[in-house]
């Protein structure tokens, strides 16, 4: 449902600002044209929001016919999709726009630039929500409070219960159905994997990282979970530490639809934290968000968790464009064999001012 009144608020702003007065409405009813643009948290998701919104023509003749050159969209640095006269575009984080069917580039001018990221943003404020601090959250979300849980993957929603918790929220599905929902979200197996959610609290919603594993007491008779599970929002933090864990951050992240704007702005030691973190949470997409497309080691695969992790600090010797940091790590394979091993990662930026990839990891 808030999907649908934030559309319907939205249609109704665009309708506003876009269509002449009622008296010239007939008369410039042709000079109208419809972009369709979605937004997902990934390629891989199926938990799309979608509005279309009615241009001028002029508008539309602009972008279809802006010169083109050969270029590759990186599908994990994709932002939005567009469709336009039943041609498909996609709109990255840098804001290009690729054709997605050929591999060509629109070299777009300012203010087509500006219009389709003025039409995306209005599709993501209905998509993710502010990432609020938890010492305003809790003031909504109280003890005993309910809520509902959307995941951000799969669109899939249950109903919890708050029932304690200070650092964070300790909360628990309300029924049997919300149980078995919440354990389709992780394809039937209890993970502490953390996964992009939205909170909802009395029409309010939060962005928020969940994990999916039943612990601790539980008081909800009849629910079929063996405990609680924790929710957490921006600032919040676990029972044995005060800063905020790195996984639940980058969700976090992910959920206000903020996680690319902080890779652009990652310094290149921050840009492998990232890395590591999603490859501590089997996040591919997120891990490949900080790379430059590269084939990633087959070694990683083998990677089930990370447990610590200690960046040496680079020199620049390499230059402003080409840094290696380096890395001591332990983790445990699928096999759950422990290893400690030095890693190396080489980044690179095309000029000082753009953002770091990571385009290769040394085993």
């Amino acid at each position: 449902m808030r999907h649908l009144r934030s559309a319907f608020v939205f249609i109704c702003l665009l309708l506003t600002l876009l269509i002449p007065e009622p008296s010239a409405q007939s008369a410039h009813a042709k000079s109208k044209e419809e972009i369709t643009v979605s937004v997902s948290v990934s390629p891989a998701s199926s938990f799309h929001s979608t509005l279309t919104f009615r241009a001028r023509r002029s508008f539309v003749k602009q972008l279809l016919r802006a010169k083109t050159v050969a270029a590759y969209v990186n599908p994990y640095w994709v932002r939005a999709t567009l469709v336009v006269h039943n041609r498909h575009f996609l709109y990255d984080h840098d804001g290009n726009l690729f054709e997605k069917e050929r591999p060509l580039q629109y070299m777009l001018g300012a203010n087509l630039k500006q219009k389709i990221e003025e039409l995306v943003a209005k599709v993501e404020s209905v998509h993710y929500a502010k990432a609020t601090p938890w010492e305003q959250v809790k003031q909504t979300f109280r003890r005993m409070e309910y809520a509902t849980v959307i995941d951000l993957e799969t669109g899939e929603r249950f109903h919890v219960q708050r029932r304690a918790g200070s650092r964070h929220a300790d909360v628990q599905p309300l029924t049997r159905t919300d149980t078995q929902t919440m354990k389709k979200i992780y394809q039937g197996k209890w993970s502490w994997k953390r996964r992009a959610i939205l909170v909802e609290v009395n029409g309010v919603y939060f962005a928020a990282s969940m994990h999916g594993m039943p612990h601790g007491a539980g008081a909800i008779a009849g629910n079929d979970f063996p405990g609680h599970f924790c929710i957490h929002f921006f600032g919040s933090s676990t029972h044995k530490r005060k800063e905020p864990d790195p996984s639940h951050s980058l969700m976090i992240q992910k959920a206000s639809g903020s996680l690319a704007a902080n890779l652009i702005g990652a310094s290149a030691e921050e840009l492998v934290g990232y890395f590591l973190t999603a490859l501590h949470e089997q996040d591919i997409h997120s891990l490949r968000m900080t790379t430059d497309g590269f084939p990633l080691p087959d070694r990683l695969a083998q990677v089930a968790s990370i447990r610590k992790t200690e960046l040496v600090i680079p020199s620049d010797e390499k230059g402003p464009l080409l840094l290696e940091v380096p890395v001591h790590l332990t983790y445990f394979t699928r096999n759950n064999d422990e290893r400690k091993e030095k890693w190396t990662f080489v980044l690179h930026r095309p000029v000082p001012w753009d953002r770091w990839r990571v385009i290769a990891v040394e085993l």
